[in-house]
């Protein structure tokens, strides 16, 4: 498949969400900011966030909401406290989520939105040599006030995250195990027990993802060099797509036809797109 270059020159870019009017936000871990990219592929700087921002949605509120992971330490840079962000169109930043269950975050890495309003985010820990090895990590859900609590424990390092177009179910990436499972929603911030619904293969961390028109998942295996595509209840692969980087991060739909895919290359510090058969799901809020 054509891949189309939309942006380069980003420090680790990740978490791309769409606004309204059809301009594209990146989050840059490396950077500890985000960008914005408008239709006619100009970069501008958005916010300055500092840390580690993650995955970015918009939430009903117009406002752009960003999981930071507290950014990665080094000899010249301290981690953060992780948080999960409010970000207003002007790109003002605000704490918006620091605790769950009265405990601090650890490294907030990406969020969904359902139809209330309501987040579900994941929360893993680093372990000392980074995802292997960490240890369990959480999935957590917050009501449009941003009060948070953890509603599951165990997975080893919960990552991408998103909620069906029917809202009835959750899924999260396992970046230690290379799996996707699903939760069944029974009302807002209550699942039942997850359940394996794919494997990416091993070494294919999965990361982003994002739902087409038809519910097949379509998930980023970072290290792997591929986009690994599966049904509505995952199963064996329906096909893989290769890229340039092995470090695709993350996918978001767009485009006029809501009906191009773009992806984040983290390494190459790209962002690209390719035609997709069918258009996109909608997310919430705007379904």
């Amino acid at each position: 498949m054509t891949h189309t270059l939309i942006a380069e020159n980003l420090k680790f870019p990740e978490g791309p969400a769409f606004d309204k009017d059809g301009n594209l936000y990146i989050v840059e871990i490396g950077g500890g900011q985000i960008s914005k990219i408008d239709a006619n592929g100009k970069v501008s700087l958005f916010a300055s966030t500092g840390g580690g921002p993650n995955g970015a949605n918009f939430g009903p509120d117009g406002n752009l909401y960003v999981c930071n992971n507290g950014g990665f330490p080094s000899r010249s840079r301290q981690r953060e406290a992780g948080r999960v962000e409010r970000i207003t169109p002007d790109g003002t930043v605000s704490i918006f989520i620091s605790e769950a269950d009265g405990e601090p975050l650890n490294s907030p890495n990406d969020l969904a939105f359902d139809a209330h309003g309501n987040i579900y985010f994941t929360d893993p820990v680093w372990g000392e040599q980074g995802i292997d090895g960490s240890p369990p990590g959480h999935v957590c859900f917050s009501d449009a006030q941003g009060n948070a609590k953890r509603i599951h424990t165990g997975f080893a390092f919960p990552n991408g995250i998103g909620v069906t177009h029917d809202g009835a179910r959750l899924i999260v990436c396992e970046s230690g195990t290379f799996k996707l499972h699903a939760f069944d929603i029974t009302e807002p911030g209550v699942v039942g027990d997850p359940r394996e619904i794919a494997f990416l293969g091993e070494g294919a961390v999965p990361d982003g993802f994002a739902f087409d028109v038809d519910g097949n998942i379509v998930c980023c295996g970072f290290d792997s060099g591929q986009i690994h595509v599966f049904g509505p209840n995952g199963g064996e692969k329906l096909r893989t797509i290769d890229f340039d980087d092995q470090g695709v991060t993350n996918v978001a739909f767009g485009g006029p036809k809501f009906q191009t895919l773009y992806v984040t290359e983290s390494r190459a510090g790209r962002v690209v797109s390719l035609d997709w058969e069918r258009p996109g799901m909608v997310l919430f809020p705007d379904r």
